[in-house]
């Protein structure tokens, strides 16, 4: 998608008129009409002040876009580890990993989920869709109910327990990706079934 047809998209997503827009960038509205068809080329200044009209970065007019829309079937999640308790760490964005990775992770009652041995840059944000779980992140513990999410760095080892009288399920978002990474290690040195690295049909 070329600038013009990116600006109009975002300006239409805004709800801005043409003129409002234009009046926010300090240029004329026939400037914006221009640009969204791409009958001129703007200095990097004047599309600065667009885009900081619009709330979005300059970036976001410069780089291509990015590839479209990717769907997960439920069937074609990947197992990524598998405990002996039944605790079970599913990814459910596609492959191959891009900047930010999701997965489910399932915990039995008295389940504990599988620690982080190696360091990793990034965040990592666990949200409790369902269960009471404990959260031990180096000399602090927390109680997360359902609904809670927690955020923390993903250098430091963390254990999670099923405390509740239910099964748990847990949201975790990692930016960088590298729960893929680190699932591939486990199944690669023995630690996990191989098997468990794909559903089965």
């Amino acid at each position: 998608m070329n600038l013009g047809k990116k600006l109009r998209r975002i300006r239409q997503v805004r709800g801005l008129s043409a003129v409002a827009l234009a009046k926010h960038a300090r240029v004329t509205p026939g400037f914006i009409s221009q640009l969204e068809y791409s009958q001129t080329v703007p200095s990097l200044q004047t599309l600065q002040r667009v885009a900081a009209a619009l709330e979005v970065s300059l970036m976001y007019f410069l780089v291509e876009d990015s590839r479209q829309p990717q769907v997960m079937r439920q069937r074609q999640r990947q197992l990524l580890h598998q405990g002996h308790d039944g605790a079970r760490l599913w990814l459910l964005s596609p492959l191959p990993p891009q900047h930010l990775e999701l997965a489910l992770l399932e915990l039995p009652r008295g389940a504990v989920s599988w620690s982080t041995v190696r360091a990793h840059e990034g965040q990592q944000c666990h949200w409790v869709l369902h269960g009471t779980v404990r959260a031990d992140y180096e000399d602090q513990t927390y109680r997360l109910e359902e609904g809670d999410s927690i955020l923390w760095d993903a250098t430091t080892p963390y254990r999670l327990e099923n405390i509740g009288d239910t099964d748990g399920r847990i949201l975790i978002a990692m930016a960088p990706a590298s729960l893929w990474k680190q699932g591939g290690e486990e199944a690669s040195n023995g630690t996990a079934d191989a098997r468990a690295m794909q559903l089965s049909s």
